[in-house]
């Protein structure tokens, strides 16, 4: 019932134009407790994750200002994409209800995280200069969560939210490695350097201890886009000869490395067995070493995301809008799927057939097909190419640099799927876009 009283004051707050308490609430239950609290006490039955309450939240500021604001769902070019992916999810409902027979707890429950895109209608009905005020403290929100996260490494102990803990070694030492970043972790990195809300010696202080708190989960995927898009970054702030010389060099590099690594690729048994499970033997499977996926998570995750394209391939149904809006746990998973590639469930330590943590693109693939995964993606390529646009703007750039990040990592993680990962780069958006509104007026 706490949860639910936290939603009604932030309700509430918006109605009474405390705007910004009430959207802080929104990413504080988004985001379980700012990841200070676990999910188990948040579930209520009817209710299992923060985000829900979050999503309570938003529909009943979007009910609110829809009765308030004329035009208050008025077209432009990104409400046309969200309406075009809106309209492609409702036939996914339709589909996952009526034909497959789904309950509307699984349909809601596998399609959730999709309504938080609904979130862009809230900013862009906010003045600019509350936005500006949301983005500063949640950033020094996430500052002080990142300082918990390095501490967790000093004290060998989970401060943040439980997740899974194995070691590393570094200079001969073995050091505890989390997986519990904040999750607004990347983007407020990227805001740190580039547009730092803060002044002095915070500003430098802030910006040590966020990038330190991305590295210091020591994923190699991670810090290696990391240093990829910082030099990125770099070199788009270079004056247009100097930026198309080191573009020039870094591709004659980045072109030398991947032909010596695809070649010796192409050598390994690694290609052998993806190219088994491709084609669809996956009797073979079972005859994959398995330290090739021990020591090689990039080729577990490949492996994992072939075999769900392989259903798809051999079921046009559900190529253009998926096998279904299924939940893990649902009847007809079994009945379905038989996969044979994936982490083991903690419960019933069976192969996830449809959630995984390690990629993005095998649910999405397997939920919403190859139209939904391409309408998906066209909303961040959208963003992408309209913050390189922007770039001189100073939420511009990093906000592209900040996508440019969550596509790398899509491929080590199911970042992409996190409504955090989009919400965040729309309020950046919203003030670009009002800031254009406002010199020109």
């Amino acid at each position: 019932m706490v949860f639910l009283t936290l939603v009604l004051i932030a309700i509430t707050s918006y109605i009474c134009d405390y705007k910004i308490p009430a959207i802080v609430l929104l990413f504080f239950l988004l985001t379980s407790g700012f990841n200070l609290i676990p999910e188990e006490m948040m579930d209520i039955g009817f209710i299992s994750k923060g985000a829900d309450y979050a999503f309570f939240i938003l529909i009943g500021i979007i009910i609110t200002d829809s009765f308030f604001l004329k035009n208050y769902l008025r077209p432009d070019k990104l409400v046309i994409w969200l309406m075009v992916l809106g309209g492609f999810l409702l036939v996914c409902i339709v589909n996952s209800k009526f034909v497959l027979g789904l309950s509307w707890g699984e349909v809601i429950r596998t399609s959730r995280y999709q309504y938080f895109w609904l979130a862009y209608f809230v900013f862009r009905n906010m003045e600019r200069e509350p936005l500006e005020k949301i983005l500063k403290i949640l950033c020094n929100i996430t500052v002080v969560l990142s300082f918990l996260f390095l501490l967790q490494i000093v004290l060998s102990t989970s401060i943040l939210n439980k997740s899974m803990v194995i070691s590393t070694q570094l200079f001969g030492m073995k050091i505890p490695r989390f997986y519990n970043q904040p999750d607004m972790l990347h983007f407020f990195t990227f805001m740190a350097i580039y547009n730092n809300p803060n002044k002095g010696k915070w500003k430098i202080i802030t910006k040590i201890i966020l990038v330190l708190a991305l590295v210091g989960a020591f994923h190699r995927s991670l810090i290696g886009m990391f240093v990829l898009t910082m030099l990125i970054g770099y070199t788009l702030k270079l004056p247009r000869l100097r930026r198309i010389m080191v573009l020039s060099s870094l591709a004659f590099v980045l072109a030398g490395i991947i032909a010596i690594a695809g070649t010796s690729f192409v050598r390994s048994k690694t290609y052998v067995d993806l190219q088994n499970i491709s084609s669809g033997n996956f009797a073979d499977v079972s005859e994959i070493d398995p330290d090739v996926f021990r020591k090689s998570t990039f080729t577990f995750r490949l492996a994992l995301l072939f075999e769900r394209n392989q259903y798809l391939l051999e079921h046009p149904k559900s190529m253009f809008i998926g096998a279904g809006l299924l939940a893990e746990d649902s009847k007809q998973v079994n009945q379905m799927f038989d996969f044979q590639i994936g982490l083991a469930d903690i419960v019933t330590n069976q192969t996830m057939q449809l959630d995984s943590p390690d990629i993005s693109y095998s649910s999405l693939l397997l939920r919403m097909g190859y139209l939904g995964t391409l309408l998906y993606l066209s909303l961040f390529i959208y963003l992408m190419v309209f913050f390189y646009k922007h770039k001189e703007n100073k939420y511009g750039l990093f906000s592209f640099l900040f996508l440019v990040l969550s596509m790398g990592t899509s491929f080590f993680s199911a970042n992409l799927l996190m409504p955090i990962t989009y919400m965040l780069p729309l309020m950046s958006y919203t003030i670009i876009q009002k800031e254009k509104h406002d010199t020109t007026s």
